[in-house]
């Protein structure tokens, strides 16, 4: 899936309430470490970026390889949202949070936000904006 042909959001009457639940719940999952819970927020085809994928995931598949990849080498995740915003677009927000990540050796913390587009319950679009002082080792040692 490229940014072009983007799905977008279903005729789905989902309210505020809704979408905050299930980004809650999606939240909670990435608190287990659990690379198929996770996904299963996700639509099939889909586009996801954070700062180690800046080229994108459109898979869900490719999806879970990626987590577990991600949750073996850092299985201790804390994830807190601050704040979920919806925009004026049904389905589509952003939200902030606080994070630490760890291994047990090391972790790193900071404060992120991300764009997250809905079509229906799953997620289609998901950005991920980190910012941590020591990002730039971790994404070097990764």
């Amino acid at each position: 899936m490229t940014e072009n042909n983007i799905l977008h959001n279903s005729s789905m009457d989902i309210s505020i309430q809704e979408y905050e639940q299930i980004m809650k719940d999606w939240l909670a999952a990435w608190n287990r470490s659990n690379p198929v819970d996770v996904s299963s927020f996700y639509h099939d085809e889909l586009e996801y970026r954070d700062p180690t994928v800046p080229g994108g995931i459109f898979l869900k598949a490719k999806l879970i390889i990626y987590l577990k990849m991600l949750f073996r080498k850092w299985p201790e995740q804390e994830w807190k949202d601050s704040n979920i915003m919806p925009h004026k677009e049904n389905g589509l927000f952003s939200a902030t949070y606080s994070f630490r990540i760890g291994n047990g050796k090391k972790s790193v913390q900071g404060v992120g936000m991300d764009l997250i587009e809905f079509n229906g319950e799953k997620i289609v679009r998901n950005y991920v904006y980190l910012n941590s002082d020591q990002w730039p080792e971790w994404i070097k040692n990764l």
